[in-house]
């Protein structure tokens, strides 16, 4: 046996392939201090705790600080999954192992494998209008609110009050549901965002008085290049002839 006063050990990696006798065999110290890099070598600490059956050392994010775990069973760490809005504390917090080793439901709770894996992403938060109040929204991709369409005669509740995030993942058909990005722009006094063909492709548009394109009419002969290209906003904004111009909503 080798004893040592030191109280730290190294031993391979458990996915070293090589064959270099000194790191295969292991030993007392760490890797810095066997001149072994830590990619291929890990350090333990304790009385023969470089054994293979022993416990990996790694780390996880919990409450947003990386934290030291061992285990036997790889380097697993948790976390709330992207969607969950319950008050599990010890889901949200995340950590060290599985969704399973802690009993936590999977439909909640997602699994990651290797060294700070669980990192959350940071939600955005911002706010969009729900009716006659303003709701605060987070996100993790883009500030998206929805709003009932300018000609929109229905009376879903939900819809006509409009809220956080996308017409579809509040399951809204978008003939009747528009999407908007930024805080609060879907306000009845913010501009629709909707596409008009302009040159025979779709361009973005907006507006503050509705969803109006225009085009030349089809018995139209002229060269007005502007007329016949058609875009955004009305034959009137334009200053066009209604004669040769038509609107459309």
């Amino acid at each position: 046996a080798v004893v040592s006063t030191q109280s730290g050990h190294y031993g391979r990696g458990s996915n070293y392939t090589g064959n270099e006798d000194k790191l295969t065999e292991g030993g007392c110290g760490t890797c810095t201090e066997a001149n072994f890099n830590t990619s291929i070598c890990e350090d333990c600490e304790g009385d023969l705790c470089n054994g293979a059956d022993n416990k990996t050392t790694y780390q996880c994010y919990q409450d947003d600080k990386a934290v030291n775990c061992t285990i036997t069973t790889g380097e697993n760490c948790f976390r709330a999954r992207s969607d969950y809005a319950g008050n599990d504390e010890a889901l949200k917090s995340g950590g060290c192992g599985t969704c399973a080793e802690k009993k936590l439901n999977t439909a909640e709770c997602q699994d990651c494998k290797g060294n700070l894996c669980n990192v959350v992403d940071k939600k955005t938060t911002y706010q969009c209008h729900q009716g006659d109040e303003v709701a605060n929204c987070t996100s993790n991709t883009e500030e998206n609110c929805f709003r009932a369409r300018t000609n929109y005669t229905g009376n879903e509740d939900k819809l006509t009050k409009g809220g956080c995030g996308t017409c579809a993942k509040a399951t809204f058909n978008t003939s009747i549901c528009l999407d908007c990005e930024g805080d609060l722009c879907n306000g009845a006094d913010n501009k629709t965002t909707y596409q008009c063909y302009q040159d025979d492709k779709a361009v973005n548009c907006t507006s503050t008085t509705g969803e109006n394109c225009f085009r030349a009419r089809s018995d139209y002969a002229g060269n007005d290049e502007a007329l016949k290209s058609g875009g955004c906003g009305t034959c009137a904004e334009k200053k066009l002839n209604t004669a040769e111009c038509q609107d459309c909503k």
